[in-house]
């Protein structure tokens, strides 16, 4: 019998994820606009860590009916990393990896994406007001700049980019300081550096291959979605690199 998660928790795990894939090194975001004027199209998935089933994988027959069904035993992922996780009966996947992608991404979108998401109405007036089109190149411009956003993980080294890093985030707080207090870049600004805080923070100078994925990855998907607000802002569009960051 399976233990499935109810409408409620599938709900709230998309919620915490922000509808978008937890996976760190998939920037996908799993809502988006159908035909209809008033409808939404979801491709997210609420994947069970541990199976809820007995045949699945990463099944733990140590679990309760209740934690089995339980919000803390899912994960928010697009349609493809879900099918990913479950490869080779969930082997290359294992329970601790998965909480940790969860932990990470949820709390990454609560320090670097809280409030960021809406345009509202006072800040579509103040976009119309006032023309911020060269701020919002100059920080298009800064992050371009920054192969750490983009370069394969094999050929980045961590020391340089916390380095690098270490650089943009300065260059965003120099930014705050030229900005109105209604702007919508402010949101944006404080959004990339947090990100870049959470790998000063989080990452050592002697980290592997994978714990750089992990780390760096998750800040790409941070700043990637920035780099997607920008663009349909104002209409600032970033270079071929640096869009492959940027969400589906």
């Amino acid at each position: 019998m399976r233990h499935n998660f109810t409408q409620a928790t599938i709900k709230k795990l998309a919620e915490r994820a922000a509808y978008i894939c937890s996976n760190p090194s998939c920037p996908r975001l799993t809502i988006g606009p159908s035909t209809g004027s008033q409808s939404s199209i979801k491709t997210g998935v609420a994947a069970h860590i541990c199976a809820a089933s007995p045949d699945g994988p990463r099944y733990d027959m140590s679990q309760s009916e209740t934690e089995r069904k339980s919000i803390n035993n899912g994960i928010w992922l697009c349609a493809t990393c879900s099918t990913l996780i479950d490869k080779n009966k969930g082997l290359d996947y294992p329970a601790p990896e998965l909480r940790r992608w969860k932990k990470d991404h949820e709390s990454l979108i609560k320090s670097c994406l809280e409030g960021s998401f809406n345009i509202t109405f006072s800040a579509l007036n103040y976009i119309k007001q006032h023309d911020e089109r060269e701020l919002a190149k100059r920080i298009m411009n800064e992050l371009d700049d920054k192969g750490a956003l983009f370069v394969a993980y094999q050929c980045e080294n961590t020391y340089f980019v916390a380095e690098s890093l270490k650089e943009l985030r300065t260059s965003m707080t120099s930014m705050l300081s030229q900005l109105q207090n209604e702007s919508p870049l402010i949101v944006i600004c404080n959004s990339i550096r947090e990100a870049c805080r959470y790998f000063m923070n989080t990452s050592s100078k002697d980290a592997e291959l994978k714990e750089l994925e992990y780390l760096l990855g998750a800040v790409r998907k941070i700043i990637g979605i920035n780099v997607k607000r920008i663009s349909e802002t104002y209409g600032v569009h970033p270079g071929p690199h640096l869009s492959t960051i940027m969400p589906d």
